[in-house]
């Protein structure tokens, strides 16, 4: 930095007019000299301060080259997440609602979700029991007289009409007992429909019952929900039926996720008014909550020739989707793509992309348009080589 130094000018004192003209020419001289010194040291200093201002460091990049393949054009439509399994469990039986599981819980399947008071059931069952053991009681006697009978009869000294009334008293009584033990085995059923339990596992999502209350058979107790068998149900045009396949992968997007995902199976009957059809896609085991809405690609037309980047090259935000492209002076540069069908690692899309440009696959996720880059191992270098080579 330059040492300025003030110099302070004392004007003379001045005696004759020509005196006074000649001080003040002097004077003037002194103050343009000193702003000229100024000058040159603030300009000196500026350019110091600049010299010592850091350049801001390149961004560290990998990149591949845009290519062009066949693929299927798409079309981008509404869906949303549902459960497989999703029903209300009812109640079988009715009385004193005594307990149930909490809303949010996640059960097994056959894990108690409910409990209703029994006492009543308990009381009939207890009743059947004792008549059961009387009428099997009955069922003894009749089997001993109709073996006395029996044995009277070979000696021919009972009446034929004896004996036939102790055996039809005797098949009367097992029927009793048969219809008693059905009575039981029914009370028995029931009281096992005290307690509901889960048909399958899942998360209780809502509770339209408290304890304390008088239920009734049929009533809905919870809503049951398979968090981990989904599906993504889509409304989709009937124009596209024919390009589907089951099995085939299509591109599921939502929040800023980007999905591969299969096509499980579809209605074969649309819809009149909407002229539309469902389309099921399979999203098993995915931390997705039923009812999240997702945007999902699906085939409306034959192959066709698409531009093709990586699908590490693509960046999702909320609002947009883009890739971040290099130009000759290692400048990236923005461009927005719509997106469409993948292929394997690569995925077509649409937007101001060419054959062979360069997009950032690596280090990308903070580098702004605009800013400079370099490359690892000369990424970049070695794929212009090998394209200007072909």
């Amino acid at each position: 930095m330059n040492n300025l130094m003030l110099i302070t000018v004392t004007p003379p004192k001045m005696t004759t007019s020509k005196k006074t003209s000649d001080n003040l020419g002097t004077y003037s001289a002194a103050v343009v000299t000193l702003a000229f010194i100024s000058a040159i040291g603030l300009l000196g200093f500026s350019q110091e301060a600049k010299a010592e201002t850091p350049e801001k460091p390149a961004h560290l990049v990998s990149v591949e080259m845009v290519k062009k393949e066949q693929v299927s054009p798409s079309i981008w439509l509404p869906g949303n997440v549902i459960s497989l399994k999703n029903a209300p469990i009812s109640a079988e039986q009715t009385g004193q609602l005594l307990w149930i599981e909490e809303v949010g819980s996640q059960v097994n399947k056959g894990q108690v979700l409910a409990k209703i008071d029994d006492r009543h059931l308990k009381f009939q069952l207890a009743r059947q029991q004792s008549q059961v053991k009387q009428s099997q009681a009955n069922v003894d006697y009749l089997t001993g007289q109709k073996a006395r009978f029996l044995k009277l009869r070979e000696q021919n000294n009972s009446a034929l009409s004896e004996f036939d009334r102790v055996n039809k008293d005797l098949t009367i009584a097992i029927n009793e007992v048969a219809a008693l033990n059905i009575s039981v085995e029914q009370t028995l059923l029931a009281l096992d429909k005290t307690t509901i339990i889960a048909p399958f596992s899942g998360n209780i999502s809502k509770r339209f019952a408290h304890v304390g209350e008088l239920i009734t058979i049929g009533r809905s107790l919870v809503q049951l929900v398979d968090t981990k068998n989904l599906d993504i149900k889509i409304a989709a045009p009937l124009s596209i039926a024919p390009f589907l396949k089951r099995g085939s992968k299509v591109m599921v997007k939502w929040n800023e996720t980007l999905l591969e995902l299969p096509i499980r199976t579809w209605s074969q009957a649309g819809e009149q008014a909407s002229r539309t059809f469902d389309v099921r896609i399979a999203a098993d085991g995915l931390a997705l909550f039923a009812g999240t809405a997702v945007t999902v690609s699906l085939p409306k037309q034959a192959p066709t020739e698409a531009i093709l980047v990586p699908r590490d090259a693509l960046i999702l935000r909320e609002k947009e989707t883009y890739v971040l492209t290099i130009d000759d002076e290692n400048t990236a540069k923005k461009v927005s793509v719509l997106v469409g069908q993948g292929v394997d690692s690569w995925i077509s899309v649409t937007g101001a992309l060419s054959v062979n440009d360069s997009v950032v696959v690596r280090g990308g996720e903070r580098l702004q348009s605009g800013e400079k880059v370099r490359f690892i191992d000369d990424t970049k270098e070695a794929l212009i080589a090998q394209v200007k080579s072909l």
